[in-house]
């Protein structure tokens, strides 16, 4: 693991930071490559040296995505936005909680999608990235990126609709 450390350091980094600029907490994310990357250690040795550089690259891109994911997710929490700021007069805050409600549900059916589906709904709708930003992101064809965001919003409105229907059947 040392060795895995020593060669791969560099790349872990660049991958990171290429992904989160965010230079704060690049030594705590490359601290989490690793020990995600030494629980899969069998498989590391098994790999030659272009896949396993490959696997290293693929591994930081993860856990730079979930790195971004909490820390949006802590945004939102602290953050209101200013709209809540400059609100003209007192608003009902049974429509702001209504509202908050149901963007948490939509995100908990989010989370539930395949990775690929999570990571293109959150590039496109969340980090506001242009379809060639997110073909070069998921490493695939940039036609392809209008029906990967066909199919991952299709199966978010199917898990919606599912949910919908098991809460109204209760």
């Amino acid at each position: 693991m040392a060795d895995l450390y020593i060669d791969y350091h560099r790349l872990v980094r660049r991958a990171i930071y290429k992904a989160t600029q965010d230079g704060d907490s690049l030594d705590d994310i490359v601290n989490d490559v690793f020990l995600k990357l030494l629980e899969r250690i069998s498989v590391l040795r098994t790999l030659d040296r272009y896949s396993l550089a490959t696997y290293v690259v693929y591994t930081s891109r993860s856990v730079s995505l979930n790195f971004i994911r909490q820390r949006s997710a802590q945004n939102t929490r602290l953050y209101y936005g200013l709209e809540a700021d400059f609100a003209e007069g007192p608003s009902d805050p049974r429509d702001a909680l209504g509202e908050r409600m149901a963007q948490l549900d939509l995100w908990k059916v989010i989370l539930r999608l395949p990775e690929q589906h999570k990571d293109v709904l959150y590039f496109k709708y969340v980090l506001d990235l242009h379809d060639t930003e997110i073909a070069q992101a998921l490493s695939i064809m940039p036609a392809s990126v209008r029906q990967l965001l066909t199919r991952a919003r299709r199966a978010a409105k199917r898990l919606l609709e599912d949910e919908e229907v098991g809460s109204d059947a209760e």
